[in-house]
């Protein structure tokens, strides 16, 4: 089973940074919640070297999985890889919710994604003219 985990991530859970949320190679994930911040960090030490995984250019270390969100976000190369295009952005919003500690196991966690459309009268949807599309800069 510890072969199959691929990212490890510390997270908050009733606005305590007391859970795990540990993702594995079938693309599912777990949320674990501990009874204090200590225990987190024993267990990320227990559990394999994999950090928060290989998708954002951070090593695969221990001290990963417990950093900031700021310091994932500072030490990653995921904006770079959005504005030369590398990343959808889909994927970019999952980084930024990921790091963020938003996450699909917590309801009160639950990612977040921008509204983007202003037009929800029309029939049919032209995605083709910029009105139909919020400003968002």
């Amino acid at each position: 089973m510890f072969s199959e985990i691929r990212a490890v991530f510390s997270r908050r859970y009733l606005l305590q940074n007391t859970a795990l949320e540990v993702f594995m190679a079938n693309r599912t994930s777990v949320m674990f919640n501990f009874p204090d911040q200590a225990t987190v960090k024993k267990v990320v030490y227990s559990l394999p070297r994999v950090g928060v995984g290989t998708s954002y250019g951070l090593p695969q270390a221990r001290r990963i999985s417990l950093a900031t969100p700021r310091q994932l976000y500072k030490s990653s190369n995921m904006t770079q890889r959005w504005q030369r295009r590398e990343i959808s952005n889909f994927e970019y919003l999952m980084f930024l919710n990921t790091i963020a500690g938003r996450t699909y196991n917590d309801l009160n966690q639950y990612p977040v994604f921008p509204w983007v459309l202003t037009n929800y009268e029309s029939e049919e949807l032209d995605l083709t003219l910029p009105g139909n599309f919020r400003d968002l800069s």
